[in-house]
């Protein structure tokens, strides 16, 4: 006989808990088939009053529970759910687990504990002879990166993700913030786990930067969270067509004014990504201008003297305009080159007044004839009669009607002087020439108009393929980031190992599902709780004490015993305390015999 089978019969559980299942449903039999003849109202999707809510609650029926918390927009998490995680197993369990909260696969399944984490907690329930559904109700995982993924640190430097985790890094990473800014943010946690089974990815995006015979990017397991256009998305579920926030970007003013350079005289380089322009010297104002414009992207001006054709011996001065090489570049240049320049589809929605003002005072053109008005155009030879209508469409979402002829983009009168209007805050002294004069006498220049703000991410097309994980390394890693909860890689912004359904909850979202699970705990009835993990215990037994220090005695949550164990996530990442979880169960064990034997619990 096996030891587990040894336990089994010395405690004689297997037989008490079938009795007691059988007379619990014949006890309730009757108020079971009252309610579902004659059903009170369904909660409503709004929050109850607040003096009221916990009353109502606590005097709800199963199904109106579940009603009630599949509808609750009590918190701010409401908002990012899928659905609902209510909980499962046998509603007249003697044993009840209670863990922190559902995580992304939790929340996409409706069922807690489906991932890694609930693996192990299956195989810790077997341990001492239990199993979903089988006298256990479950009420409320680690998502990794390989070692040599590399992370952006604070200071624009790159970093291993393994050495950061094995030097338990403190300094800042970078990060996104809630407005898809680009900010620095500490670190605060580190985590590293076994690969075990778990499938592996590699992730990157189509303009990354070329190593070697490969584009940059990271492996990591097939659970973990990514930044897409369609929210946080498991590296496993991402489609063909979604695009991946690339942890690169442009402010928004730099961003105006490189797309609206693109569209008139700019240029970027194919093999390295940077842009280039030049401007005669009666314009080199102007570039200086732009120039301080894309600071971020470390820009060099010089003076040149350059001939108009080869063998000239004529020279014109010009002022030329250099940026570094950048990856926010390489993604721009995707979009506006194709085997020639090209229009991107989006400037039909994103065209906006600077960079108009940016595209107008590079190619465009005001002709003012004596004694007929003003009329504006735009020369743009250079794209296809495609680009030209996307730039028309562009143009009329902005309210400026225009046509195309013969290689020019032009605007009648009353066009020509909204345009002028429109773009003349923008307009700096040297370039107000080409502003309608009546216009440009009324409407000046506003330097504010120019302020950069923060840097926002990019997005492209993502790659990410399943891969056959090859080497030593079966260790995978992760870092917890202070507030924003992802930082950059280069293979583009991923998620804490903790997503954000799965973050610990903030007191307030605590608060509004503890009445909740009050009631769940009162409908189940059961004779132990297992508190599993800090979250859980600090909520119910409504303290800050450590899990160390309130392990191996028993405690009481509104009279029912209660014994505090490791979450089975953080025992996949503290592979060495599983001895201490496994010494808890054998403590629950004990505790549940002595229930049952009538005796108090032990301490």
């Amino acid at each position: 006989m096996s030891r587990r089978a040894l336990i089994l019969s010395e405690l004689g559980l297997t037989p008490l808990w079938v009795r007691r299942r059988a007379a619990l449903a014949a006890q309730e039999t009757d108020a079971v088939q009252s309610a579902v003849q004659d059903p009170p109202p369904l909660p409503t999707a709004h929050p109850l009053p607040a003096n009221d809510r916990g009353a109502q609650i606590g005097a709800m029926n199963w199904q109106q529970l579940k009603s009630a918390v599949a509808a609750c927009t009590s918190c701010v998490l409401h908002k990012q759910r899928r659905q609902a995680v209510f909980g499962v197993g046998d509603e007249h369990a003697e044993w009840l687990f209670v863990g922190e909260g559902p995580g992304a696969e939790e929340d996409a399944r409706g069922e807690p504990f489906v991932g890694q984490a609930g693996k192990l907690l299956d195989n810790m329930l077997a341990a001492i002879g239990l199993k979903r559904d089988d006298n256990v109700y479950i009420a409320n995982v680690v998502k990794c990166l390989r070692y040599n993924a590399l992370v952006q640190l604070g200071d624009g430097r790159w970093e291993r993700i393994g050495r950061l985790v094995a030097s338990s890094y403190s300094g800042d990473v970078m990060s996104l913030d809630a407005t898809g800014a680009l900010v620095r943010r500490r670190v605060v946690g580190w985590h590293s786990s076994p690969l075990a089974d778990r499938r592996v990815f590699r992730l990157s995006y189509v303009s990354a930067k070329s190593a070697g015979a490969s584009r940059s990017g990271v492996q990591l397991t097939g659970d973990h969270l990514v930044l897409t256009n369609r929210g946080w998305i498991a590296v496993q579920d991402l489609r063909r067509g979604d695009c991946i926030a690339t942890g690169q970007g442009l402010s928004q003013a730099a961003f105006d004014v490189v797309c609206g350079t693109l569209l008139g005289d700019g240029h970027i380089a194919a093999h390295n990504a940077h842009l280039s322009m030049s401007h005669c010297e009666r314009q080199s104002d102007y570039l200086c201008l732009k120039a301080e414009m894309l600071a971020e992207l470390d820009c060099h001006v010089e003076s040149l003297a350059v001939t108009a054709r080869v063998g000239d011996d004529r020279r014109y001065p010009v002022t030329r305009m250099r940026t570094r090489a950048h990856r926010a570049l390489s993604i721009l240049r995707r979009q506006f080159y194709g085997a020639r320049k090209r229009v991107p589809s989006w400037i039909e929605t994103r065209l906006n007044d600077r960079m108009l003002a940016f595209w107008f005072m590079d190619d465009g053109y005001m002709r003012v004839r004596e004694n007929r008005q003003p009329r504006a155009e735009i020369a743009t030879c250079g794209f296809s009669e495609d680009d030209v209508q996307r730039l028309l469409h562009g143009l009329s979402n902005l309210g400026i009607s225009a046509k195309a002829l013969r290689g020019r983009i032009h605007f009648d009168i009353r066009a020509t002087r909204k345009l002028s209007e429109r773009i003349a805050p923008f307009v700096i002294p040297c370039m107000r020439y080409k502003l309608h004069p009546e216009v440009a006498g009324v409407v000046p220049f506003d330097p504010a108009r120019l302020s950069k703000g923060p840097i926002h991410v990019l997005y492209d097309e993502v790659e990410a393929v399943e891969i056959v994980h090859a080497g030593t390394d079966k260790t995978f890693f992760c870092l917890d980031v202070e507030d924003t909860h992802n930082f950059i890689t280069s293979g583009g912004v991923v998620h804490n190992c903790r997503p954000p359904g799965n973050r610990t909850p903030e007191p307030a979202e605590a608060n509004a599902c503890e009445p909740y699970l009050a009631r769940q705990i009162g409908l189940i009835k059961p004779r132990l709780i297992i508190a599993l993990g800090k979250v859980a215990v600090q909520n119910l037994l409504g303290t800050e004490a450590t899990i160390a220090s309130l392990r191996g005695r028993a405690h009481a949550y509104r009279g029912t015993p209660l014994i505090v164990t490791y979450h089975p996530a953080y025992l996949l990442r503290n592979l060495t305390d599983k001895a201490k979880a496994w010494e808890d169960l054998c403590f629950a064990v004990d505790t549940m015999k002595a229930l049952k034997q009538g005796a108090s619990a032990p301490n």
